[in-house]
């Protein structure tokens, strides 16, 4: 007998879904089980809910006996996903390309027998989209494209020091509407290996070729994590191309820490008045605020310092963080740069069926 029940199997990474349970014992509990498989391993959460006097359980009402979440949310065992121990200590999760991600999700009994499962497809990458890989110029990224002549607004998307290239924030962001434009700037094909060797004049580059595009507009929005936040910040203050700047917890200007250079010389480091340095939002989260259910990651090797980097933050909380953020992201974007054009539904799958691409083990440092 099928007993769980979804309303969209096939839905993009920031959706909710809604699960229920039914033709249960009523009063009983009942284990589920959530498992994320991908190529650097897995991560995964649990819950023990009640089934109700007819036998039912909704995941959006009803409050976990126990489990990796404590409140009942609809969303909560893709919000509270742990690292299993095939998950490198230190690990980072790159969705680059930005492939789905298929959830298997089982239910069990008190005595462990299992009586229902079924997969769940998330994408990072709109179905619609066109993705390209660039290099041009002297620069390497990836372009994010919606379906349509456009104009589109344009956002560039710049990761911090791990290096090489993170595509799933620009693919969001670019299945909104935007056209994006990720952005390598070291370690990454041809490019420096050192952060120091690095150009601020670099970046003048894919600006020029996104606004020079013929399906965009002339309203660039830039967004940055980590360093890239640094990054993004000092580009604001050089290109005035740039119309909107999203900064996330990244230092407020250039330190001795972390240098670029400048007209070929190693930029200045500023003394800062820090009475006139301020947030506007501060959230409940670590570091690191990804797109939604972007599974938390409490320490990172930092190949860039050479030592593991505690990024702090609970995990549930920053789960529910990085739902607000990144809605505010979306809406500050779309206020700034003007809305796109909506994007056209795809063909949904409404059952997922067991994923036939084998996962690549890329569980390393």
């Amino acid at each position: 007998m099928k007993h769980l029940k979804i309303d969209r199997a096939d839905t993009l990474q920031p959706e909710h879904v809604h699960i229920t349970a039914s033709g249960l014992e009523p009063g009983r509990a009942y284990r589920f089980d959530m498992k994320l498989r991908h190529n650097y391993g897995s991560h995964a959460s649990y819950c023990i809910l009640k089934a109700d006097k007819d036998g039912n359980i909704d995941m959006r009402t009803e409050k976990p006996l126990r489990g990796t979440y404590f409140e009942a949310d609809g969303m909560g065992l893709f919000l509270s996903m742990t690292p299993c121990e095939d998950f490198a200590y230190g690990g980072y999760l790159r969705c680059t390309p930005p492939i789905p991600f298929f959830y298997l999700l089982r239910l069990s009994d008190e005595t462990g027998n299992q009586l229902d499962e079924m997969y769940i497809k998330k994408h990072w990458m709109h179905p619609l989209l066109t993705r390209t890989e660039i290099e041009h110029d002297g620069f390497c990224g990836t372009l994010f494209k919606p379906p349509g002549d456009g104009p589109f607004p344009c956002v560039m998307d710049i990761s911090g020091t791990g290096g090489g290239l993170h595509e799933h924030k620009g693919a969001m962001l670019a299945s909104e509407g935007f056209v994006v434009i990720c952005v390598a700037f070291f370690q990454f094909k041809d490019l420096p290996y050192k952060l120091e060797d690095v150009e601020v004049e670099y970046f003048l580059k894919p600006i020029e070729f996104v606004l020079g595009l013929p399906y965009t507009t002339n309203m660039l929005g830039i967004q940055g994590v980590s360093f890239g936040a640094t990054i993004v910040d000092l580009l604001a203050t050089r290109y005035p191309q740039i119309k909107a700047v999203v900064s996330i917890n990244g230092p407020h200007a250039q330190s001795s820490y972390v240098m670029l250079k400048e007209h070929g010389k190693s930029m200045i480091v500023p003394e800062l008045d820090d009475s006139k340095l301020f947030f506007l939002e501060l959230v409940n989260g670590g570091h690191i605020m990804e797109p939604p259910y972007f599974p938390h990651h409490d320490i990172v090797y930092a190949k860039f310092q050479g030592f593991y980097c505690g990024y702090g933050g609970e995990i549930t909380q920053h789960a529910k963080s990085q739902e607000r953020t990144w809605a505010n992201t979306i809406n500050f974007f779309k206020r700034k740069l003007g809305s796109p054009p909506p994007m056209p539904d795809w063909v949904r799958l409404q059952k997922v069926d067991v994923p036939l691409k084998q996962i690549e083990n890329r569980s390393r440092l």
